[in-house]
């Protein structure tokens, strides 16, 4: 090492000491306050004491110490001999079907039914007596039968007319028989009728020296035997079928008689999806009257098809009718077609369809309608062609329903009523039937409504539009029909019935004129109040409008009416 180098390492050593010097030097004097410090704090702190005296000794009491510790229990099962393996199972398994033990409802007791009713009432305004009986027998799976009889009368001399007194007698008889596969039935019907052709005037000087009860009085007589066989196969596989025969008899007091055989067969038969029907129809009736004798022969032929899918449903088929009439042979033929589809689950239902058929004028059906008219009268079929109709129906509620449609008929030879204004009596109180080719656009609406067994409601109109081809108008045709029938039950305690009839004009030819007959409003209600379950009373009001209007032409109707009375279960 060189003088220079060791000549500045010595110099470097004398500065190092020299700054410990002066650390150190500044430590002691540090430290010299400090001390200072605490001596005069302590000072202070002395002169600041202060000794306060007391009674109360401060004592802290015993720690009590516990001395459990802490275990842990383990809450799992340890699972010794464990082995491990695997199970084959099939692929497809052998499902074994196991028997299950039926459901049991238990035995809730029936309804007692009772075997008769008996009703009877009282008009005092005309006079009106009023009876009706029904009868049959208990329960039974094997049979049914029983008895209905009915009279209502009256003996009502109505202003400015004849004697209008009525009188209506009706006595069936009913039975069952129930088989495994069938059921067979029958009855017989006794129809008594008396009326009287009251639409003359009273005051009227060439009727005073008359006999005027045997010239107004008439009566019918009806029996009608009927009988049925029906099977009921529930193998879609099995042909159903439906045999209906039944006769009557109708006479008059005049010694004119009608008798009717008629045989009605209707057979089904399901064909992959589709249902096949056969309706095949005979009707044979004899007419005797004084000046005539009538043999009319009808045969019917109609076979159809139905099918349906989830939303829509069809029937589509064929009618053929042949008709011997006096001897002269006729042939038809009436397309059956009839579609509707379920738009929107119930609620919106359009319907279409076309149909037609062979109307039978019959004594039977015509005295039914009118019994007014002549015994002696002229006979026709009404040949209806067609009717096209236009539809729409379904569900507003649960509760409610409506069916609205259009209607387009034609007609050959359709009836008609007119007075008879050559009666050599002069007394023009009995009608005659004319007719004549006429078509008919109709439209009608239902609204159903019903809440359980407690509230019915049913509002129905119809109006009609005829044109005839000969005649001027259509004679004793209404031109709307608006009905309102209703149903109140009131905890099976009272119950209120009301009947509403809003009947529009109609044309009849009078002597010498069309004249219009005006429409009319007719209106009944009915109260009953059960007082047991065995006897009850009633009340009922007619024409509560208490109009006097014409159904038809001369014939005034009863003014307001009614009737008081009771029913009761005699066994």
């Amino acid at each position: 090492m060189n003088t220079a180098n060791l000549l500045k390492e010595k110099i470097n050593n004398i500065k190092l000491l020299t700054q410990n010097k002066h650390i150190k030097y500044q430590l002691t004097i540090i430290l010299s306050l400090f001390v200072g410090g605490v001596q005069l704090a302590q000072n202070v702190l002395n002169d600041l004491n202060f000794v306060a005296t007391s009674s109360f000794v401060p004592t802290i009491k015993d720690a009590i110490k516990f001395i459990d510790l802490p275990e842990i229990k383990d809450s799992v099962n340890r699972i010794s001999n464990i082995k491990y393996g695997i199970t084959s199972v099939p692929l497809f398994p052998k499902y074994e079907v196991q028997l299950i033990e039926e459901a049991k409802l238990a035995n809730e007791p029936l309804p007692k039914l009772y075997n008769s009713l008996l009703k009877l009432g009282y008009g005092p305004i005309y006079t009106i007596p009023y009876g009706e009986f029904w009868i049959a027998n208990n329960r039974s799976r094997d049979n049914n039968y029983g008895a209905h009889f009915k009279h209502l009368s009256s003996s009502a001399q109505l202003e400015g007319v004849g004697n209008s007194g009525y009188s209506n007698n009706n006595i069936d008889l009913f039975g069952k028989k129930f088989y495994k596969k069938h059921t067979l039935s029958g009855e017989i019907n006794y129809d008594r009728r008396v009326i009287h052709y009251y639409g003359f005037d009273i005051d009227s000087n060439d009727l005073k020296s008359k006999d005027l009860d045997a010239y107004t009085k008439q009566r019918y007589q009806l029996i009608e035997p009927k009988l049925k066989l029906q099977s009921h196969y529930t193998d879609s596989a099995h042909v159903n079928y439906s045999i209906l025969l039944n006769y009557y008899n109708l006479q008059n007091q005049n010694q004119e008689s009608e008798n009717n055989i008629r045989l009605n067969t209707l057979s089904s038969l399901f064909i992959n999806k589709e249902k096949l029907n056969v309706n095949i129809l005979t009707d044979y009736y004899n007419h005797k009257q004084s000046n005539d004798t009538i043999n009319d022969l009808i045969i019917s032929v109609n076979p159809s098809f139905e099918a349906k899918g989830s939303n829509w449903k069809a029937n589509v088929g064929l009618a053929g009718t042949i008709n011997n009439f006096n001897n002269k042979t006729l042939f038809y033929f009436y397309p059956q077609i009839n579609f509707n589809y379920d738009i929107y689950e119930n609620i919106i239902i359009p319907y279409a369809g076309v149909n037609g058929g062979l109307i039978k004028n019959s004594f039977k059906q015509l005295t039914t309608e009118n019994p007014f008219i002549d015994s002696t009268l002229s006979y026709a079929n009404t040949n209806n062609k067609y009717n096209l109709f236009l539809g729409l129906k379904g569900n507003l509620s649960s509760n409610a329903s409506y069916d609205a449609r259009v209607t387009y008929s034609q007609f050959d030879s359709l009836h008609f009523f007119v007075v008879n204004y050559n009666d050599i009596n002069k007394m023009y109180n009995r009608f005659n039937v004319v007719y004549d080719n006429a078509s008919l656009l109709n439209i009608s609406g239902q609204i159903n409504y019903q809440l359980n067994e407690k509230l019915k409601l049913i509002v129905k109109g119809d109006y009609n539009l005829y044109k005839t081809k000969n005649l001027k108008y259509a004679y004793h045709k209404p031109s709307f029909f608006l009905t309102f029938t209703g149903a109140y039950n009131l905890r099976n305690k009272i119950i209120v019935k009301a009947d509403l009839f809003f009947v529009g004009s109609q044309w009849a030819l009078s002597q010498n004129e069309n004249k219009q007959l005006n429409g009319y409003f007719d209106g009944n209600i009915e109260a009953e109040y059960r007082y047991t379950k065995t006897l009850s009373f009633f009340a009922r009001f007619n024409n509560i409008a208490n109009q006097r209007y014409y159904k038809w032409e001369r014939l005034p109707s009863q003014r307001f009416n009614m009737m008081i009375g009771l029913s009761f279960i005699p066994f």
